[in-house]
């Protein structure tokens, strides 16, 4: 089955607050918001030394479509939601804190936006949001926070730090492949690589409240991930090679886009559905094979050279320039 959504939770030492949380899910699953039938959840542990996966599973177990994976040692929320974003299945994956501070039932509003963009964030800044909160510091480092980012990337976005966000799953898998930072910053220099790619990124309102019993220390945790950003910026943070298979083609456009749906079904097929970018370019199609291993890739290569001539299948590992010179990859990245 072809699932529409997959949400992934990332999660440490989150126990007392899940069974609060998850009643706001429940409670956007009710009114509609959310399909279970074609969602899966995704909850990622990231190393948490108490209940939050045992907990995870006891809420999750009714749910049809559903998986938590636990990290053996604490690696950082970035790192959580990559390894939610490798196993997702979803036509389009989001991302939400596992206390669900943002209403849940704004997926909606993510999932209308990504029907024009490859990326859609949720903003507490935009007028139609609506921000409850008591704890004045944490506003003030917040805003404080989302305007040196502003001024120090030139994002132009409201609240890059906002932790409710939706890519089309294609390009959640390149831009988590691309990004290395682990930790909080890691929001901004995944936007920074959608912006230099060329990708759609749009804001939508949401409605959030405080919860008491964050993990993150505002002082300390905004000093760390404005270390992150600027390292990002000045180019001290690389971007890993993406595993990358051209198959030519000797027709036209019509042609192309025929080969294209081929080609993106062989890939399928060997993924076991794993949805990565396939991109057309003049008369070639161009496979990326973000966050897949090397047997894997090595699979897709043979199952491709099987299925069409071996001399117009070739493979490279392609560097964000690489992938950059390409064109931008607004609306491109289909599976």
């Amino acid at each position: 089955m072809t699932l529409d959504l997959s949400i992934i939770v990332p999660a440490y030492n989150e126990a007392p607050r899940l069974v609060d949380g998850f009643k706001r899910f429940d409670g956007a699953v009710s009114d509609g918001a959310i399909d279970l039938a074609r969602t899966e959840v995704v909850f990622v542990d990231d190393g948490s030394n108490d209940q939050t996966a045992e907990i995870a599973r006891t809420l999750l177990a009714n749910l049809p479509h559903h998986r938590v994976i636990s990290h053996p040692s604490n690696r950082g929320k970035g790192a959580a939601v990559r390894t939610g974003v490798t196993v997702a299945r979803g036509a389009c994956t989001a991302f939400m804190d596992a206390d669900f501070a943002i209403d849940p039932r704004a997926v909606t509003r993510l999932l209308e936006g990504l029907r024009t963009n490859d990326v859609v964030i949720g903003s507490r800044a935009l007028p139609d949001s609506m921000v409850e909160t008591t704890y004045a510091l944490r506003s003030v480092m917040g805003g404080l926070f989302n305007r040196l980012v502003t001024t120090g990337t030139g994002l132009g976005l409201h609240d890059t730090q906002c932790g409710f966000k939706a890519f089309r799953t294609p390009a959640a898998r390149l831009l988590f492949h691309l990004v290395s930072i682990e930790r909080f910053a890691f929001d901004v220099e995944i936007l920074a690589r959608a912006r230099r790619l060329g990708l759609r990124i749009a804001e939508v309102p949401v409605q959030w409240r405080h919860v008491p019993g964050s993990t993150i220390h505002p002082l300390h945790d905004s000093l760390a991930m404005l270390s992150d950003v600027y390292r990002s910026r000045l180019g001290l943070v690389p971007a890993p090679p993406v595993p990358t298979i051209t198959v030519r083609g000797w027709s036209d456009a019509a042609g192309t886009a025929e080969l294209a749906g081929q080609v993106g079904a062989v890939v399928a097929d060997t993924l076991e559905g794993a949805p990565v970018p396939v991109v057309t370019g003049g008369r070639s199609v161009v496979v990326l094979l973000p966050l897949v291993g090397p047997a894997d890739a090595d699979a897709v290569v043979t199952a491709l050279r099987a299925e069409f001539d071996t001399d117009s299948v070739s493979r490279r590992e392609s560097t964000l320039s690489d992938l950059i010179a390409l064109g931008p990859f607004g609306g491109r990245l289909e599976s």
